[in-house]
């Protein structure tokens, strides 16, 4: 299926342009709307049609579809994607609202509920991951507690990595426990083990982990959930779709916060969930009913700034190795934790599993004192919470993402007092080792 755009104060009959895909898959043609062809009103409308039947899509490059995934196709379309910016859709009959329940229309009717401008983003995504279908929201929380309320009920019990990001640790802790979803916390690298010994509802982890950028086995995680029936939930925000696979893995669904590396400037919060459409349906029914709609700015910023991703994460990673392998020559840095240095322990994992080790650093002073001194004294490198924006930013993990976690929770998640993230951002990397290095004094 395909937008057509119609110019309705021409005295056109034929539609021109085909957009993007509608909120279901009709076969019907929906010109019935009310600025019909011919309309005395004057402006835009859009209605569905069908696409050209069995035409196959050439195998693409990921920067190509990077940058054409997601856009108007057909004649006379535009080049980048229309911002539908409205809250309610218009119809025609009492027949057509009905139509349009029974899912049998592909007409719009509310935007929390769908928005072209939205579904475009989500065609991209999915496209980009290799999924078949997604799921936009309006953060990466949104996305991961509607994967986590539609995936577990009460007495169902969660197998989650202990080095996870510190929202979804706390929901499993101190939210869906108040309703009976017990949490399994288990080390990065026996997440396969424990789910193959003791089967759970869902299996929740991370790879890279935040903040120790630990690499678990995304196949022999997803191949032990596979053979105990217990649905994989990969965080894949480290690790965005140019650098790894989890589907292809055979993860069960992919999460992103698409705040950070996908939409890549710093100025929208937003999540993802990706997957078969045998698992992301059900969610998406889910979400409408909880709420976390993605606004069609948002929306369109993120396919913007999914043109750039190949290259931007490109320019991330050769940072990252530079400024890891120069924190590691230093005297003052404990440890380095960046799995592209072959002191890391799933170096040789990181290489097998992904195309390149990503643009985040984390490293170790050691104490806690050293650790606020140093992120007191930088200049040119933010201190901030987040990750993935064009600017390279700092923040340390017991007062941002991990804060509220007690001693043995930290020492589960592999955390110390002294440790200190870095999102290393686009700049001259010359410029970035020389605020650390003035920091470091």
């Amino acid at each position: 299926m395909a937008w057509r755009l119609h110019y309705t104060g021409s005295r056109r009959k034929t539609p021109v342009g085909e957009w993007y895909p509608p909120p279901a898959a009709p076969t019907a043609y929906g010109a019935s709307l009310p600025q019909a062809p011919g309309h005395t009103a004057r402006g835009l409308f859009f209605c569905p049609v069908a696409t050209r039947r069995g035409r196959r899509e050439p195998r693409r490059g990921i920067a190509t579809i990077a940058v054409h995934a997601g856009a108007p196709e057909g004649g006379n379309a535009p080049l980048t994607t229309p911002i539908v910016q409205s809250t309610t859709y218009q119809f025609e009959s009492v027949a057509q609202v009905q139509a349009y329940q029974r899912g049998e229309s592909g007409l719009y009717m509310y935007s929390r509920d769908e928005n072209p401008t939205v579904r475009a983003a989500e065609a991209a995504l999915a496209r980009l991951e290799g999924a078949e279908a997604a799921i936009l929201f309006a953060s990466g929380m949104g996305a991961m507690t509607t994967a986590l309320l539609g995936l577990s009920s009460a007495g169902s019990e969660v197998v989650a990595a202990s080095a996870l990001y510190g929202g979804t640790y706390k929901l499993l802790r101190d939210v869906l426990s108040r309703f009976s979803v017990r949490m399994r916390p288990v080390a990065p690298e026996e997440v396969a083990n424990e789910v193959a010994q003791r089967p759970a509802a869902l299996c929740v982890f991370e790879s890279p982990t935040n903040p120790t950028l630990r690499i678990v086995d995304v196949a022999r995680v997803a191949e032990a959930c596979r053979k105990s029936r217990t649905v994989s939930v990969i965080d894949s925000t480290f690790g965005p779709p140019v650098l790894q696979r989890p589907l292809e893995l055979g993860a069960d669904i992919v999460m992103h916060s698409a705040t950070k590396y996908l939409n890549g400037h710093s100025d929208h919060l937003l999540g993802v969930l990706l997957g078969s459409r045998e698992r992301i349906e059900p969610l998406r029914v889910l979400s409408r009913k909880l709420g976390s709609a993605v606004d069609p700015q948002a929306a369109y910023d993120l396919l913007r700034g999914l043109k750039t991703l190949p290259v931007r994460m490109e320019r991330h990673c050769a940072n990252a190795l530079r400024i890891a392998t120069w924190l590691e020559a230093h005297p003052a840095v404990r440890r380095v934790y960046y799995p592209g240095l072959e002191s890391h322990p799933d170096h040789a994992l990181a290489r097998k599993q992904m195309s390149a080790f990503g643009g985040m650093v984390t490293f170790s002073l050691g104490e806690k004192e050293r650790a606020f001194r140093f992120w007191d004294r930088q200049r040119l490198i933010a201190r901030a919470a987040s990750l993935g924006g064009t600017e390279s930013l700092s923040s340390l993990p017991i007062l941002f993402s991990h804060t509220g976690y007690s001693r043995e929770e930290l020492a589960r998640a592999g955390v110390d007092e002294g440790m200190v993230r870095l999102s290393v951002g686009l700049e001259d990397p010359e410029d970035l080792i020389a605020d650390l290095a003035q920091a470091l004094e």
